[in-house]
């Protein structure tokens, strides 16, 4: 049986603060996302051994700030948005859909999952 979970993951003035939706009192802090994802997993470790399953949410803006090595435009090319548009979704100046959200989640999934697996090699 796994132990399946709901990180909430919030920009803050100083990095980052989460909290897990199911579990009162398990908060964190980190100055990366990736940071809090490890302060998650250590956190939960103490009360719930193993099959642990975390949702990490966090909004579109605060994403792909700190995800900025992900061109905009051309992540929206690659799953077939406006640039513009997807530009706006990612700054809030546009109303962005539970449709056009399940685009971009599902073009996100889809580039980590053919990143997944490539293995490098040299020229």
């Amino acid at each position: 049986m796994k132990n399946k979970f709901t990180a909430v993951i919030e920009r803050t003035n100083t990095g980052f603060s989460g909290y897990i939706k199911e579990e009162d009192g398990i908060v964190t802090v980190g100055e990366s996302i990736t940071e809090i994802k490890e302060n998650f997993i250590d956190a939960l470790s103490l009360n719930f051994t193993e099959n642990l399953e975390i949702e990490y949410l966090i909004d579109l803006d605060q994403f792909f700030e700190f995800y900025n090595v992900l061109n905009k435009s051309a992540f929206a090319d690659y799953i077939g948005m406006n640039r513009s548009l997807f530009r706006q979704y990612t700054k809030g100046l546009a109303t962005l859909s539970d449709d056009r959200l399940l685009q971009i989640s599902k073009g996100l999934h889809k580039l980590a999952n053919e990143f997944s697996d490539i293995a490098l090699v040299k020229c």
